[in-house]
């Protein structure tokens, strides 16, 4: 025996934006398209005429972005030697075997 009250049904709700606007997007994404080429040349002149902001979009385009980060991680950073550390070393190179 099926219950059939609480919980989600299927079909139920408010479809999402994207079927929605399936039509629109698709119409959209069809000017872009077709506006590529042109918009493709003109941001290859300004790169050639020194726009520095074009010339930075083309080559994160076409080589990937790279990571930036504002402080180096903790992790990557070599903690001081402590006396007795440099001591040890200091006899591992006097050791002559």
């Amino acid at each position: 025996m099926r219950r059939t009250h609480g919980g989600a049904r299927p079909g139920a709700g408010r479809p999402p934006k994207a079927l929605r606007y399936a039509e629109t997007a698709a119409l959209i994404e069809e000017r872009i398209a077709a506006a590529l080429p042109e918009v493709t040349e003109v941001l290859i002149e300004a790169a050639k005429q020194g726009d520095m902001a074009a010339a930075r979009y083309l080559m994160d385009r076409i080589l990937g972005r790279v990571a930036s980060v504002e402080v180096a991680p903790q992790d990557d950073r070599r903690p001081e030697y402590t006396a007795e550390e440099a001591k040890f070393e200091a006899d591992l190179h006097a050791c002559t075997f």
